[in-house]
């Protein structure tokens, strides 16, 4: 019983740690840092993704050339391809139309039985092709980062901590050799985390 409680405190010791590291990082300077860049970078669409993949497959921040100059102290390196990608261009156009009353939605007729016409400005959807840029095809003031540090078995406490995670997790944790950069993964249908 006494070697229970023993795994029971050095699973709350790790969890206190850990909670205090996470506060520590959502509560620091370079945390708002960088919550603050990342918000001046644009989301793209799922085809405008697609189209950075193909064409450059390691690109991670992409911004157009202007972007990069005015929201982050940053310059594209003479000499670079811009990544196609098609940005919303609409425009609009003005059309004659025939004039429904907005309470009964019936078409409005003037005095000789004709229907009355109004001009109605329609916006027309439309596309046209842009270059952006990936952070590695510029220079400039450096990008903050979030900088996670790996954890390796010879940091203190080590082994304590894989046993605790593993006595609390509901799923078996297991080694593995893997493939890329990826650390680790959860695997659904075997249900078991795998870790390099």
């Amino acid at each position: 019983m006494a070697e229970s409680k023993t795994e029971k405190q050095k699973v709350q010791e790790i969890t206190e740690k850990l909670e205090q590291g996470i506060k520590e990082l959502f509560e620091s300077e370079k945390y708002k840092t960088y919550l603050n860049t990342m918000s001046k970078f644009h989301n793209y669409s799922f085809n405008n993704t697609m189209l950075i993949a193909m064409q450059k497959p390691d690109a991670t921040l992409v911004a157009g050339f202007k972007a990069w100059q005015k929201n982050f102290d940053r310059h594209v390196k003479k000499g670079e391809k811009g990544i196609r990608i098609l940005a919303p261009a609409p425009y609009k156009i003005k059309e004659e139309r025939d004039k429904i009353d907005p309470v009964t939605q019936e078409l409005l007729l003037d005095k000789d039985g004709n229907p009355q016409k109004e001009e109605v400005e329609i916006t027309i959807p439309a596309f046209r092709a842009v270059s952006v840029f990936d952070v590695a095809q510029t220079d400039g003031k450096p990008i903050p980062e979030l900088a996670a540090k790996e954890l390796l078995s010879d940091v203190e406490g080590y082994q304590d901590m894989i046993r605790a995670v593993e006595a609390i997790s509901p799923v078996p944790i297991e080694l593995e050799e893997i493939a890329g950069d990826s650390k680790g993964y959860y695997d659904r249908e075997a249900k078991r985390i795998a870790v390099q």
